[in-house]
C-alpha cells in the first residue's frame, strides 16, 4: 500500500509559504511520524534513498528514551532490505551490537551522527513516498514505522531544497507511484537517499 504525501505538502506551501512549510512538515503530519513503544518515542524517521543505480540507503530518526533503563536499537528489518549495518557516529565506526539508547535522553540518528545503513535494497524507493521498516529494540521490543523517503543528498528530514533538486533531475518521474520491484511488496509513503559509500 502506498500513501502519497506530496499533495499535503503542496497544500501547505500554497497556504503558508516556504518558511512555514518547514514548520508544517515538522508539526503538521506529526501523528504519522511519531511512534510510541513503551518508554521509547520514535520521531520523524526518514531514509535517504539510494542514488540512481545504487542499492544502499540510510536510516535516521530521533529516538527519545523517557524511561529509567537504557535500551539499544539492535535491528532494522524489512523484506526489501538485504542487510543492515549500525554506525555509532559520523566517522562511520561500526557498532555491531546496535546503537545505544541511553535512559532519559534523546538519541539522534542523522547524516552527521549515528545511523543505520540499509544494504541491497530490493525495490525502488521513490523520493517523496515512504518505506515501512520494523525497528527492534533490545528491551522495548519491535515497532513498525513508516520512514519518509528523502533525496540522496538530503541533510535532514523533509529537506525541501534536496527534494527540489531531485525533482528537477527526475522531471516527469514523480507524478506516478513507483512500480514495486520484483520479489517484494511494501508500504510506501510520499517524502526524500544516499550512495553506496557512507554519507558525508
Amino acid at each position: 500500500m502506498m500513501i502519497e504525501r506530496r499533495d499535503l505538502l503542496a497544500a501547505g506551501t500554497a497556504l503558508l509559504g516556504g518558511a512555514a512549510l518547514g514548520l508544517l512538515a515538522l508539526q503538521g503530519p506529526a501523528h504519522a511520524h511519531e511512534y510510541d513503544l513503551g518508554k521509547l518515542k520514535i520521531e520523524h524517521p526518514w531514509v535517504r534513498a539510494p542514488k540512481d543505480g545504487q542499492t544502499t540507503a540510510y536510516f535516521y530518526a530521533f529516538i527519545h528514551n523517557n524511561g529509567d533503563t537504557p535500551d539499544k536499537l539492535i535491528a532494522v528489518k524489512s523484506p526489501n532490505v538485504g542487510k543492515t549495518e549500525f554506525h555509532a557516529d559520523e566517522k562511520h565506526g561500526l557498532s555491531p551490537g546496535g546503537i545505544a539508547i541511553p535512559a532519559k535522553k534523546q538519541t539522534t540518528l542523522a547524516p552527521d551522527g549515528a545511523h543505520v545503513v540499509l544494504f541491497d535494497i530490493k525495490k525502488f524507493l521513490q523520493v517523496g513516498w515512504g518505506f515501512e521498516l520494523v525497528l527492534v529494540f533490545e528491551k522495548a521490543g519491535e515497532v513498525t514505522i513508516d520512514a519518509a523517503i528523502d533525496a540522496p543528498d538530503a541533510k535532514h528530514a523533509h529537506d525541501a531544497e534536496a527534494l527540489e533538486r531531485w525533482e528537477k533531475a527526475h522531471a516527469g518521474a514523480t507524478d506516478a507511484a513507483p512500480a514495486p520491484a520484483a520479489g517484494g511488496h511494501e508500504h510506501h509513503h510520499h517524502h526524500a537517499p544516499a550512495n553506496d559509500q557512507q554519507p558525508k
